[in-house]
């Protein structure tokens, strides 16, 4: 099982993959594989096309595979 976590405050090295690959948990709780933060959540524009897609309330985070 995979499970996305948010990166705990004050964490100043870089958290990926392992590849280098980046991720942002938008507040919807979809995730996104990015180096910068996503201009809009694609989650919340397919469903809604509202403003919640565009409101940058993204937390840097970071998967973690789990033995099942």
């Amino acid at each position: 099982m995979i499970t996305v976590k948010p990166v705990p405050a004050g964490t100043l090295t870089a958290v990926n993959d392992g590849k280098g690959n980046t991720g942002w948990l938008h507040n919807c709780g979809a995730f996104a594989w990015s180096p910068v933060q996503p201009h809009r959540c694609g989650v919340c524009w397919s469903a809604m096309r509202n403003r919640q897609a565009f409101n940058g309330s993204w937390t840097k985070a970071y998967t973690n595979r789990e033995a099942s």
